[in-house]
């Protein structure tokens, strides 16, 4: 590969830092990302990066922000996407459930970077990266509450215990609805959430062929929407 001269000027060094530490990342994993490293494959001095990132921490929480995001975009296009069948709200569940999934097999070393194994030493600032993280969350939510508002969706009755562990997400996801709904969400999250890591990371298929785990993904999502009541 020809690489770039020294001090090479870059219309976005920003972008170019954030491209070169995922490359990095998917190379050679999120423990070995290293400034250094970023400077010599763009060409620049390791001083030019500080003007943006002053630490690789800073760096990675620029890195999961952005990844929190991509995912929260990829389902609201699915949603908006799926906004002439507003009536069918499997139909939307479903597009939210596949946009999940597509998004972690396109994006595996970001999926990775905010699912995965965590980084030594480095713990992310959640006044930072909660916000972030909250926008996936809160497309999820807006699907269900129009389930709720809609008068399909039946909240069972939650205990004090449950109760008081939810109150803090109503407040983070600034939702005024019943907590059940954020009950609701997180259950299909992790539904959603543990069949994506678990074929993602190579444990739901002896068959590696792309798209082997596809059949099984769909009949647990057709499980997930019976359980609301909505097949």
């Amino acid at each position: 590969m020809v690489r770039p001269k020294r001090n090479q000027q870059h219309p976005n060094l920003e972008g170019a830092i954030k491209e070169s530490a995922r490359e990095q990342i998917a190379e050679r994993g999120a423990a070995a990302l290293s400034l250094r490293g970023i400077a010599r494959e763009l060409g620049i001095t390791a001083p030019a990066i500080y003007n943006y990132f002053s630490n690789r921490d800073e760096l990675v929480t620029a890195l999961i922000v952005d990844a929190y995001y991509s995912l929260a975009a990829a389902l609201a296009e699915a949603s908006d996407g799926n906004r002439g069948n507003l009536d069918d709200h499997a139909a939307n569940i479903t597009a939210a459930a596949n946009a999940y999934r597509a998004w972690a097999l396109t994006h595996a070393e970001e999926y990775a970077l905010i699912f995965g194994t965590p980084i030594p030493d480095y713990h992310a600032p959640m006044d930072v990266t909660g916000p972030a993280a909250a926008e996936s969350m809160s497309v999820l939510i807006q699907v269900l509450d129009a389930v709720y508002r809609d008068g399909k969706l039946e909240l069972g009755e939650l205990t004090p215990a449950l109760g008081e562990m939810l109150r803090p997400w109503n407040e983070v996801l600034e939702y005024a609805g019943p907590p059940g709904v954020i009950c609701l969400a997180l259950a299909c999250w992790a539904q959603i959430h543990g069949l994506v890591s678990l074929e993602l990371f190579g444990h739901l298929s002896i068959d590696p062929e792309p798209g082997a785990v596809e059949p099984f993904f769909e009949f647990e999502i057709q499980a997930m929407l019976a359980r609301i009541g909505l097949t």
